[in-house]
């Protein structure tokens, strides 16, 4: 029976590793800010190493692509809309982080947004899923523990 729990634990841990899941421990995130007619936006790894020449795709508020190319060495890319709207920046580095961007532009003689947010990825999800995983962990390594002594009296 204890080779048959022990078994089971060991397949149901190492078909868990196995499984495909986003992390954000390498996710890129965005942040965007207008300056002047131009917005500029900051693609980064959780990290914060810039996103350097990663593929760039601006949509425009009219969902037609209004232009494209590549973030600079910092990870950064400006364009200047021509129409107030949502607009949406999508970056992909090539090895599989893509981040898509929304930015809101306002019409001329309407204040802009200033500052931008990170797409979603907070800078308090990583701690908190970090120490979700290690509870899982510790919980699984006391369950085994349980199992060997019941097993054992």
């Amino acid at each position: 029976m204890k080779k048959l729990l022990t078994g089971c634990l060991l397949s149901v841990c190492g078909g868990l590793a196995c499984l495909p899941a986003a992390v954000d421990a390498h996710a890129l995130r965005a942040v965007h800010e207008q300056q002047g007619e131009a917005v500029l936006v900051r693609f980064a790894y959780s990290d914060d190493r810039g996103a350097e020449f990663a593929a760039v795709r601006v949509t425009g508020a009219d969902g037609k692509e209004f232009q494209n190319g590549r973030t600079d060495a910092r990870g950064r890319f400006a364009f200047i809309p021509d129409a107030p709207g949502v607009w949406r920046i999508t970056v992909a580095d090539g090895m599989g982080h893509k981040v898509e961007h929304a930015v809101e532009v306002a019409a001329p003689g309407n204040p802009a947004e200033a500052a931008g947010t990170d797409g979603g990825n907070t800078e308090q999800s990583l701690p908190l899923r970090a120490g979700l995983g290690l509870s899982l962990l510790a919980n699984l390594a006391l369950a085994a523990c349980l199992l060997r002594r019941r097993k054992a009296a």
